[in-house]
């Protein structure tokens, strides 16, 4: 009995230890066979994969096998990541000076067109270097401040021309807050102005001054313009209103001033920055297209008078948004260490935009230098001359 069961025991430890040999296997098998798994869980959950700050290799890499499956599981957690890296960015990097890039041009008829003119802030005398180019040039039109005060030599009979009569800010606000009293008094200071202009002005801007924010200072405004408007155009002369620059206007408070508006002939707005124009797109420069959708809403269904822009590089907008790293008294783009020619293509770009918006007539640059003695804006010819350039279509070779 003992001998039989002895092949029975045999056959049973052997049996085990097949058993055991094939369990081995199976769990060998079983490995490679997990990490196709393992990296689809990855990606599934890419908050694993990224959570090494330097693990950039591998973040590419999943993009790079699983691009389809990126948009759809992008986690908060990587997209407050990808926030805080670019904000973090310009403070760890050093930031490039500033360089001005002109878009390309358009094509088609706007590709030799231009909005610039000059901003004339005294007489383009008779026989000097800028009355001979405005008098020959292509510019289609000139603003200048007082231009009653021009000798008849020195007019621009060629160019659309418009003026503005120079005052005091406080003493303006004063007329602007007497309302339609204050509006007879200020068209009676400048009737002799505007009558001996007639002829050599196209149209004439109201008041610059305006204080922001306000809802009852604006409805001041609003009786001023409307009565000095209604007394302009009696006399016949066309009139606009405005003067004022673009950027501190919040939401919806430019709309406030539509009842006036709506009864111009023209409005006119400032945009500045430094050191560039385009530097402060969207902050201090083209907020002209985000208030006159708000003008446009309020006027409903009546169209907004044309718009016509002054523009230049000023310090002043740096000291009025608290900008760090001043002090800011710089005016004109030399005092920011860039070149005429960098200037200019800032300019151009700028000009290029408003070619787009069908509602902006003009851009008048104060084409500037600055004045030694008083750092006051200054015309800086050679500029004058590179705009002119932009009004006509470059020669063929």
């Amino acid at each position: 009995m003992k001998n039989q069961r002895l092949p029975i025991l045999a056959l049973l430890l052997a049996l085990l230890v097949v058993a055991g040999c094939k369990l081995g296997d199976s769990q060998a098998t079983a490995t490679p066979k997990l990490l196709p798994t393992s990296g689809t869980t990855a990606t599934l959950h890419p908050t694993v994969t990224m959570e090494p700050a330097t693990a950039a290799p591998t973040a590419a890499v999943a993009t790079t096998v699983a691009p389809t499956v990126a948009p759809a599981t992008a986690a908060p957690t990587a997209a407050a990541t990808a926030t805080e890296m670019a904000t973090a960015t310009p403070t760890e990097t050093p930031t490039p000076a500033p360089t001005a890039t002109p878009l390309p041009l358009p094509e088609g008829e706007l590709e030799h067109l231009s909005n610039i003119g000059p901003y004339l802030l005294t007489p383009p005398e008779a026989g000097q270097p800028t009355h001979e180019l405005l008098k020959d040039g292509h510019m289609r039109a000139w603003f200048a401040i007082n231009p009653a005060h021009w000798a008849a030599a020195d007019a621009l009979p060629n160019m659309e021309g418009y003026g503005r009569n120079y005052m005091d800010e406080q003493e303006e606000l004063s007329f602007i807050r007497r309302r339609e009293q204050g509006a007879r008094g200020y068209y009676d200071r400048f009737r002799p102005t505007y009558e001996q202009a007639r002829g050599n002005v196209h149209a004439w801007m109201s008041t610059w001054a305006f204080v922001y924010g306000d809802k009852g200072f604006a409805e001041d405004w609003v009786a001023f313009q409307r009565e000095w408007l209604r007394l302009m155009h009696a006399d016949g002369y066309l009139a606009g209103v405005g003067g004022m620059k673009s950027y501190p206007f919040k939401a919806g408070e430019f709309a406030w001033l539509a009842p006036a508006i709506a009864e111009a002939d023209y409005v006119f707005l400032g945009e500045s920055d430094a050191p560039t124009l385009m530097t402060g797109a969207g902050h201090t420069t083209f907020r002209y297209r985000e208030l006159y959708a708000e003008l446009q809403a309020a006027l409903g269904e009546q169209p907004a008078p044309e718009l016509i822009l002054d523009v230049c590089v000023d310090g002043a907008v740096l000291v009025a948004l608290d900008a760090p790293g001043g002090p800011h008294w710089q005016r004109g783009y030399r005092d920011y260490n860039i070149s005429p020619e960098a200037y200019a293509a800032d300019v151009r770009a700028y000009d290029i935009s408003t070619l787009f918006d069908p509602y902006v007539r003009h851009v008048f640059w104060f084409a500037t230098n600055i004045s030694e003695d008083t750092r006051s804006f200054d015309v800086n010819t050679p500029m004058l001359e590179l705009a002119d350039s932009w009004h006509v279509a470059a020669e063929t070779p």
